[in-house]
């Protein structure tokens, strides 16, 4: 490991001559001749992609303003230079996503994700580059030429969007039919018993499914629909003897909205007491129920400007609240609350209020969200209704204040938890059943921090000591870790450890980052023999190639030919936080000292090469001199 400070003259001897063996063979724009920097190999598929999109891309960088961008999926604040929040990645309490709006770059520094408003459009939104390139061009009105040279790509792009166009007529056909005179008068009759006004019905496009078996595959196939990539889509079924059908008959139909304003699924609710009451879309191209959060795409403003996000159950709970003037809820479409769910809310909200059912259903949907939320850092008060109510009754039935004053009076969700669990135990032999019931879901919290506070918490209300608990959980947590496997110490972040490099290698980088006047120099010196870590090396290449291709170089131009993940973390931590910071006079010295230690590393290795051609010219003369080996020298 070496770094720029002063280091004793190398031992002087007479080699002049091997200087000269380190012949230039290229010519930079300052005239400096220096030697040809290997091109690094690119993956073809990914430069297909990419370089026929090369100019739009650009424009649509300097069209772009990452924090703006950022900032409608993640609360952002500003921290100095930069800009910090939680990351939409993984699950942390602490903020180490960043944001730099000089280099327009986003940078984790928990799961090491990071790039620039494509490589987090991409991420965020689970797609590929061509439909980023798309999505963000017509964001900032930016034309786009036809066609790419990526077949895969090309493929997944076109069934996209033919779901997308199936989805769209879909919800036309299911809203003409609900204002049809006599076809929607079932479902515009419960909509107005469940007091839904005209306003709401435009506002979340409610329509409604007749109960026929072709009503949708016919206005398909007016349409020239292929039915197997409608049946993708989700709103129709393939028979088993052949033909199709479709799903939603019947129901009133509650279209998905993305917060991209695009109809991505639907659901439907029977008219009357027939199961199942809900039906969704299945699983398709464009939905996905794991991260879907029904509402989002009306209420995040609210739900920044509130700072909180109230979770309910069902559409028409949803429905209701927004309609009496709650803005700020979201519902989980009927399913259990996942950590992708929490991390789109963590983007808006400081805490989120999860409304339960006071049955056992709700009760075991509040145990499970106990430990998303915690593992994702997102605090959580629990608010359980009256007998008999949901949002959508009592909202109706006592007005909105009644509902608010209840959301005021939420209690943590580990509290109410708790509470509920040792109201329920009488004697001693109760409160250790409560207690092996409270272990699991405790188990289940990776923050070893909260974990501890928790058991404290437990041991004051059950007067079981802090040592037993924790005994208890220990000997639980053996029990169903895989064999093998330790039980961690101390929360993963959730990032991929990397081996840091040594500091005279980041010193090379942060030269090249911060300092590009140095590049010829450097360039001239041949530097990069001083470099050992293969991440860095990588881009200390690419800045080379960058440099002899344009003449100068910016750093975020980098991100458009990274291939290595590995190199691409260091450079984005680099970028946000540099491991080493120069003023501009130790950068000059540091520049003076790299050029030395890399001309005293080639004089050294030429003279092992050279000593060792010696090494080998006395053994052929050795050799030449003893001749062949005889008979009787081949037997020993």
């Amino acid at each position: 490991m070496w770094s720029c400070k002063k280091t004793p003259v190398f031992g002087s001897f007479s080699i002049s001559w091997l200087i000269a063996s380190f012949r230039p063979t290229a010519t930079g724009s300052d005239g400096s001749r220096f030697r040809q920097v290997k091109r690094l190999p690119r993956k073809k598929a990914l430069k297909g992609v990419m370089g026929s999109y090369q100019s739009p891309k650009e424009e649509i960088k300097r069209s772009a303003d990452v924090v703006e961008l950022i900032g409608q999926y993640v609360k952002l604040r500003k921290a100095g230079r930069n800009y910090v929040g939680l990351c939409p990645f993984h699950a942390e309490k602490d903020p180490s996503f960043t944001v730099n709006p000089q280099r327009q770059t986003f940078h984790c520094f928990g799961c090491k994700k990071g790039g620039d408003i494509f490589d987090f459009w991409m991420e965020y939104h689970s797609t590929s580059f061509p439909e980023a390139l798309r999505d963000l061009a017509e964001r900032y009105h930016i034309p786009l030429s036809e066609g790419y040279s990526a077949e895969a790509e090309k493929k997944r792009m076109e069934e996209r969007d033919a779901v997308f166009r199936i989805n769209e007529i879909a919800a036309g056909y299911f809203q003409q039919t609900l204002r049809h005179p006599s076809a929607g008068k079932p479902a515009r009759d419960y909509l107005k018993k469940r007091r839904i006004p005209d306003e709401t019905i435009s506002m979340c496009r409610l329509g409604f499914a007749a109960d026929k078996w072709d009503g949708l595959i016919r206005v398909l196939a007016d349409q020239h629909i292929d039915m197997e990539t409608a049946v993708r889509a989700g709103v129709v079924v393939k028979k088993e003897g052949g033909g199709y059908y479709d799903r939603f008959r019947g129901r009133l139909i509650f279209p998905i909205i993305d917060q991209r304003q695009q109809v991505i699924g639907f659901g439907g609710r029977v008219l009357d007491d027939s199961l199942p009451k809900y039906l969704n879309s299945p699983e398709s191209p464009v939905f996905h129920k794991a991260e879907t959060l029904y509402g989002l795409h009306a209420s995040f403003n609210a739900i920044r400007e509130k700072g909180r996000a109230v979770l309910v159950e069902g559409y028409m709970d949803w429905i209701s609240l927004r309609k009496h003037g709650l803005k700020e809820a979201v519902a989980t479409l009927g399913t259990a609350l996942t950590d992708r769910h929490v991390r789109k809310l963590k983007g808006y909200a400081k805490e989120a209020i999860v409304v339960f059912d006071s049955d056992e259903s709700g009760k075991s949907a509040m145990l499970r969200s106990l430990y998303v939320f915690s593992n994702e850092g997102l605090a959580a008060r629990a608010v359980v209704l009256p007998d008999g109510h949901d949002p959508d009754s009592l909202v109706n039935e006592r007005g909105l204040d009644t509902f608010e004053n209840l959301l005021d009076q939420g209690v943590p969700i580990f509290d109410f938890f708790l509470e509920q669990k040792l109201t329920e135990a009488k004697s001693d032999e109760g409160k250790v059943r409560a207690l092996r019931e409270i272990l699991p879901a405790l188990s289940e919290i990776r923050d070893f921090a909260l974990r501890s506070l928790y058991v404290r918490r437990l041991s004051e209300r059950s007067g079981i000591r802090e040592e037993v608990i924790l005994a208890e959980l220990k000997t639980g947590d053996k029990q169903r870790a895989p064999k093998g496997q330790l039980i961690p110490e101390k929360e993963n972040s959730g990032g991929t450890a990397q081996k840091k490099p040594p500091i005279g290698d980041l010193q090379v980088l942060s030269l090249l980052l911060y300092y590009p006047d140095t590049i010829p120099r450097l360039m001239k010196c041949d530097c990069r023999i001083l470099v050992s870590d293969p991440q860095i090396s990588e881009l200390v290449d690419l800045i080379f190639e960058k440099y002899l291709q344009q003449g100068g170089f910016s750093p975020e131009t980098l991100l458009d030919d990274m291939v290595n993940d590995g190199a691409k973390e260091r450079l984005m931590e680099t970028l946000h936080r540099p491991s080493v910071v120069f003023s501009e006079q130790d950068a000059i010295q540091c520049v003076t000292e790299l050029e030395e230690k890399a001309h005293k590393k080639k004089i050294a290795a030429s003279f092992r090469k050279v000593k060792g051609d010696l090494v080998a010219q006395n053994e052929l003369l050795k050799l030449k001199r003893q001749g062949p080996p005889g008979p009787e020298q081949a037997r020993d």
